[in-house]
């Protein structure tokens, strides 16, 4: 923006450059007499004139001829235009070049303001609260671009609006554009509703976006929602599989274990959360053989590598909810 402005100046100081100079420097001294060719006209006739005075004084030219020559000499001056000028004001003026600056600079910017594109000055993020371009990396023409656009303009004006929430981290999903999610969940995510589903979907979102990572912002909104609601299926899905990458495998397995009698026992939910306890347990069971066997190593020496071996298969296998594919069909118990 800095740059524009100096590049804008320099235009304007162009310009006055050459409109200036002919306000503010004095009139040519050949206007003051008049033109080459008027002054010899004149000198020719007042030599006329003086020679006829000087033979009306010697008594060699009659009273009468005298005035009528005289006559035809001041008619001939008159008629050729040797009359002297009047003195031209050949000041400068300072007051119209003044004005001249002012207004030229002010025609500048009024021109671009009306012409240009003024917001293009404005950094995206000097605003905290303004949306980021909703179409980046996405076709401007693509239906879903312009109702992801339409969505954040809508929750600027309307932060309370849960469903709104929720459908635009279900359309940045859909897009895959989750590092786009994340970037406005950094603008906008101070004035979300505290609503369990949209915490939910908003940290599985982030998650995704950090590549399974759920340090810092998806585990605050995970804790945040199960304080809110404790039996949220989402919520414990994800408290499981956050425990289990980071390798709290006893953590993973306590949230699987209250998320399991809240889904459908015949629903492939079921099926996901008993796979991922499953896994959980081994690993815990392979980290428990890892320390025992790490204390009995002096008899057994190949214990411990086994035990690591057995936890490093299970942990690496990941659990049946990875990032982007949580539980998901409600909030709360599944019937």
């Amino acid at each position: 923006m800095t740059l524009f402005w100096l590049l804008a100046a320099g235009m304007v100081a162009v310009a006055l450059l050459f409109v200036l100079p002919p306000l503010l420097a004095p009139e040519a001294a050949g206007r003051r007499g008049g033109s080459p060719q008027a002054q010899a006209s004149l000198a020719v006739l007042r030599e006329q004139l003086a020679q006829l005075q000087a033979d009306h004084a010697s008594g060699r030219l009659a009273p009468d001829h005298y005035a009528q020559a005289r006559t035809e000499i001041e008619r001939r001056a008159l008629r050729e235009g040797c009359a002297a000028p009047d003195r031209l004001d050949t000041r400068p003026a300072p007051r119209w070049a003044l004005a001249v600056a002012l207004g030229l600079g002010a025609i500048s910017v009024g021109l671009y303001a009306a012409l240009g594109n003024p917001a293009a000055l404005t950094p995206a993020d000097a605003d905290p609260h303004a949306s980021p371009s909703a179409s980046a990396g996405h076709d401007p023409d693509d239906p879903m671009a312009e109702r992801l656009a339409g969505l954040i303009q809508h929750l600027q004006a309307h932060p309370d609006d849960t469903e709104g929430w929720t459908t635009l981290a279900h359309t940045y999903a859909t897009l895959g554009d989750f590092a786009g999610g994340a970037a406005t969940w950094a603008r906008m995510g101070a004035r979300a509703p505290q609503d369990p589903g949209v915490l939910a979907d908003w940290a599985d979102l982030l998650a995704t976006a950090a590549n399974g990572d759920f340090s810092g912002e998806p585990d605050r909104l995970i804790g945040r929602l199960l304080a809110l609601a404790p039996d949220d299926v989402k919520g414990l899905a994800l408290a499981g599989t956050s425990a289990f990458f980071r390798g709290d495998f006893h953590g993973a397995i306590d949230a699987w274990e209250r998320l399991l009698p809240l889904v459908d026992p015949d629903g492939p939910v079921h099926e996901q959360v008993q796979a991922s306890l499953a896994q959980a347990r081994r690993a815990a069971e392979g980290a428990a053989a890892d320390g025992a066997a790490a204390e009995g190593a002096a008899t057994d020496g190949g214990a411990a590598d086994r035990a690591a071996a057995d936890r490093a298969a299970a942990g690496a296998e990941g659990p049946a909810f990875p990032p982007g594919a949580r539980a998901s069909g409600g909030r709360g118990r599944q019937d």
